[in-house]
């Protein structure tokens, strides 16, 4: 009796997510709304799981094969699932970091399972979304009320679910974040950073849309070779940006250098012109 309620307390509700951060709107329509602080991109659920033989295992965790947290894009509204919608959802396209994010998904399926779990529908493609919100719902103010928006994964999480669509990070495999602002005198600076020149470049589109989204209507999809050219096609974005709605930028200053950091990525100091 007392090993099964031993056996019945070590089981925990679990999953494994990237939290992700966004420039959220300060309403939303009414629902089941969960907290900015829970809304994450579910990678593999559990359900009911061992909890004290996961802890063991995530000792020595399987490597992200990424070392920049990456970001994205909100580019559409999801009601999930189709045929009996009671959740609402936001995908992300990940652009640049797409296919490592699918790959990685492949990867931590397979390791869960070699440990003896059993995740949820293991064989579906991963769909990159976010939850915002349950049922019950109105579909016409969701839809109204979406907006394209950027969007950054801030590490990777053991969660479980307490309730009431809350849920506490039991675990995390931290990452380095796309940006992160710094303190400049009379302009914006941001530190970006990624493994190669196109993570840069994605990365940096995503620092300046959190403070000014509309400019993701005026991005282009360029080759690039040189910080010189990263610096233009943004340039060129916020420029469009102004002549059509204004801007609360002036311009992204030419400045600085692509350096090297002791993990082998790449990191670049961006001011921007207010």
């Amino acid at each position: 009796m007392l090993t099964a309620m031993r056996e019945e307390k070590d089981q925990r509700r679990l999953f494994f997510a990237f939290k992700t951060t966004a420039p959220w709107p300060e309403s939303l329509p009414k629902g089941r709304l969960l907290r900015e602080q829970d809304r994450h991109l579910t990678v593999a659920f559990l359900g009911n799981a061992d909890f004290p033989r996961m802890m063991e295992y995530l000792e020595n965790p399987p490597q992200i094969p990424f070392k920049v947290a990456p970001s994205g894009i909100f580019d559409k509204i999801l009601f999930l699932p189709p045929d009996n919608p009671r959740v609402v959802a936001w995908r992300i396209d990940l652009g640049e970091y797409a296919e490592a994010v699918k790959t990685f998904h492949r990867s931590f399926i397979e390791w869960l399972k070699k440990q003896g779990f059993s995740p949820s529908q293991p064989d579906r493609e991963l769909l990159s979304h976010v939850t915002l919100c349950r049922s019950p719902f109105q579909f016409h103010e969701w839809r109204k009320a979406f907006t394209r928006l950027p969007v950054a994964l801030t590490g990777f999480h053991l969660y479980e679910s307490v309730g009431n669509l809350v849920y506490e990070s039991r675990w995390e495999y931290p990452m380095k974040p796309p940006f992160v602002e710094i303190e400049h005198t009379a302009d914006i600076a941001f530190i970006i950073r990624g493994e190669n020149l196109e993570q840069i470049h994605h990365n940096a589109k995503a620092a300046l849309a959190f403070h000014y989204p509309p400019l993701l209507r005026y991005y282009e999809q360029k080759t690039i070779e040189s910080l010189e050219d990263l610096i233009i096609l943004l340039n060129e974005a916020v420029t469009k940006a102004d002549s059509k709605e204004g801007c609360s930028f002036k311009a992204v200053s030419f400045h600085g250098e692509i350096t090297h950091e002791d993990d082998d990525t790449l990191a670049w100091e961006m001011i921007v012109d207010v």
